[in-house]
């Protein structure tokens, strides 16, 4: 294997297309990448990622590794004609580890059925800050033990079927407020308390991948720099004093907690220098190409980078391996009426009735229904208005009007909606609710002015301790299961089973 086909094995690039077309040719030409990320952009039925898949190996002359980010919930790219699980912490609710053992045995078989070999999961941050922006109801649980029980679980799942996971996102991210594909966050706890806390799950479940982001941690670090690029904390700390011996792949090198800091070329040498085996470029062909090329050179020309490489190879080698697992389906597997029957069912568990003070639960009266725009448009019907479907689908059953607001509305337009409420039996659908002062306060003023208010918090579960809240409804995320089975709970057609697997007093 010459030397352009060697730095190529380190680098994970995202591509621009659903098909082979001359772009993505001259960017896999240019690369010779060793992996490839899919995202949404680059789906659009089983049938064509399949074949897009077989196309790239078939012109590349080598399988690269496949892989995708299919945590389940709020983080699924495989959508259309594929079964979506709901999220982790969906699965923890149940009280159940099989819930996540299930999901990812799920996962796994559509997954390897398409030709994927990698899934970028699970989470393994613990949520113990209930601001976090980026984590929420991606992690199990702020219960150590409860993530490791979980995670250790799906991962089972997903081996069984031949697929490969990764631990994200190390050394944990839970307890902080910033979002790492914005700015760098920072994690400024003792080293005992992240030794005690964050990096458990990495200590005690056993994954051939881990994933470091773009954080600060002044503990294990000398210089205010992300851990993605620091020595101290990718070789001093993981290889020497965790003695970890599996592959490491960078979270996307485009994020702003890397990106604000450092330019492409640079956040790749630092990156590699410092003890990374992959380096990812998830955008932009102009980027990745040249990064490439820049380490190239660097690497020629360099005996510590050459000898660098030589490690990450071989730690490389044991993915190929597994990847190579005969454990392939057919397409007729995929998307089967019985696995999403059995990601219905983790819904219907996981489903939690924090409070029910008004005993309003089964419903057989609502007068408005009042929900949020949400603002992540996956796994949402109604894309285009960013509207819940399950809002729309309580509107009609008990023929009460709709009222949209937005988490910034003003006091001019949450006045409005106070009015519709007052005296009157509400339902209110929030999505983090806590993070928004505007969406904040109408929960707020509709507790007060209700005769009775029921609220679905359809993200994170935070919402439901809002001061006023009586009755409250947790759902972990809006699959299209999850918004069904909140009108199923309403209609007295099933019984709540799950319990929240956070203390929203962590912080």
């Amino acid at each position: 294997m010459n030397l352009k086909d060697r730095v190529g094995k380190l680098f994970m690039i995202g591509l621009p297309s659903t098909s082979l077309d001359d772009e993505t040719k001259r960017v896999l030409d240019e690369v010779r990448p060793g992996s490839i990320i899919l995202f949404s952009r680059n789906i659009e039925s089983k049938e064509q990622v399949k074949k897009y898949i077989q196309d790239i190996t078939e012109y590349l002359g080598y399988k690269p590794l496949v892989t995708i980010d299919q945590e389940g919930g709020i983080v699924t790219r495989l959508i259309e004609g594929f079964c979506v699980a709901p999220g982790t912490m969906a699965a923890a609710a149940t009280q159940n580890p099989e819930s996540a053992y299930k999901m990812g045995k799920i996962l796994g078989k559509e997954m390897k059925a398409i030709g994927v070999d990698w899934d970028l999961a699970p989470v393994v941050d613990i949520n113990n800050n209930p601001n976090n922006p980026g984590i929420g109801v991606r992690s199990f649980s702020s219960d150590k033990n409860i993530v490791v029980n979980f995670a250790q679980r799906f991962i089972d799942g997903l081996e069984e079927e031949g697929i490969i996971a990764c631990l994200k996102h190390f050394p944990g991210k839970g307890r902080v407020a910033v979002d790492a594909h914005l700015d760098m966050p920072e994690l400024n706890i003792s080293k005992e308390k992240l030794m005690d806390v964050e990096i458990y799950p990495f200590k005690n479940i056993d994954s051939v991948s881990w994933m470091p982001s773009h954080i600060y941690i002044p503990c294990l670090q000398d210089k205010k720099e992300p851990a993605t690029v620091s020595k101290s904390v990718l070789t001093t700390f993981v290889r020497e004093e965790l003695e970890y011996k599996g592959v490491l792949i960078a979270d996307d090198l485009s994020m702003g907690g890397i990106s604000n800091y450092y330019t492409p070329k640079e956040a790749a040498e630092l990156t590699f220098r410092a003890g990374m085996d992959i380096l990812s470029f998830c955008h932009d062909s102009e980027i990745q190409i040249s990064v490439k090329k820049y380490m190239e050179e660097k690497i020629e020309n360099d005996e510590e980078l050459r000898n660098r490489m030589e490690e990450s190879l071989e730690r490389l080698e044991k993915l190929y391996e597994i990847a190579k697992v005969n454990n392939n389906h057919p397409l007729e597997e995929v998307g089967t009426e019985d696995n999403n029957r059995v990601f219905k069912e983790i819904c219907e568990n996981s489903i939690t009735v924090y409070k029910n003070e008004d005993a309003v639960l089964p419903l057989d009266k609502v007068d408005n229904v009042f929900t949020v725009k949400l603002t992540r448009l996956v796994l949402v019907e109604d894309k285009k208005e960013g509207v819940p479907e399950i809002s729309k689908r309580i509107s009609e059953r008990f023929d009460a009007p709709l009222t949209i607001f937005d988490p910034k509305d003003n006091d001019e337009k949450i006045e409005d909606i106070i009015n519709k409420a007052k005296g009157k039996i509400n339902i209110v659908l929030t999505e983090n609710a806590h993070l928004y002062e505007g969406q904040k306060k109408v929960v707020e003023e509709i507790a007060k002015n209700s005769d009775k208010m029921i609220l679905v918090a359809l993200r994170n579960p935070y919402d439901v301790f809002i001061e006023g809240v009586k009755n409250s409804i947790c759902t972990y995320g809006y699959t299209k299961n999850q918004q069904e089975t909140v009108l199923e709970l309403l209609e007295g057609k099933i019984n709540a089973k799950g319990k929240i697997p956070v203390d929203w007093r962590m912080a």
